[in-house]
């Protein structure tokens, strides 16, 4: 090769390189890069979640002014309204405690406490069952969980459930 050659191509290399940083660097249309067009796409995203953000703000301001309004309605009489709530509060608890759940628990081998005590939970005769888990979880109930049909209710205690499942009952 001769020497001409290689100084053509080393000039011609540094002049491709001088372009492409000066491109970056500029923002050429002509070379742009795949991070270039990336940034212009997450610019245009900002611009509409800043706009949806005034939106929800705005939302937000003319929901405060409503709430400001009924609470100043709600202070000419706030006795007669804690009195109406304490009455619907009174009727939905009694509603709950009159309404008694009776089911049948089906148990089959290899059931746990904790799906025993979930299964109860979702069929409402027990309240947590994080409780009745703990119950079964004692030493004289883990291990003697019975496998068949049992017909419980929601008046029951967890004791008494817990004896039940387990064949206790039977012994006293």
């Amino acid at each position: 090769m001769k020497k001409s050659s290689l100084r053509a191509f080393g000039i011609a290399c540094f002049i491709i390189g001088f372009l492409i940083t000066f491109s970056q660097n500029t923002n050429l249309p002509f070379i742009s890069s795949p991070e270039t067009k990336m940034a212009e796409q997450y610019k245009t995203e900002i611009v509409q979640l800043e706009q949806q953000l005034k939106a929800a703000n705005e939302q937000l301001s003319s929901l405060e002014g409503v709430k400001d309004s009924q609470q100043a309605t709600e202070a000419v009489v706030p006795e007669e309204k804690q009195l109406k709530e304490e009455t619907e509060l009174a009727d939905s608890q009694s509603a709950a405690t009159d309404e008694v759940v009776t089911e049948t628990l089906y148990i089959y081998a290899g059931l746990t406490p904790a799906e025993v005590a979930q299964k109860l939970k979702d069929m409402e005769i027990i309240a947590n069952s994080v409780e009745m888990e703990l119950f079964l979880a004692q030493p004289e109930y883990a291990t003697s969980i019975q496998k068949g049909q049992f017909q419980l209710s929601s008046t029951m205690s967890i004791e008494e459930i817990a004896n039940i499942i387990t064949g206790q009952s039977d012994k006293e």
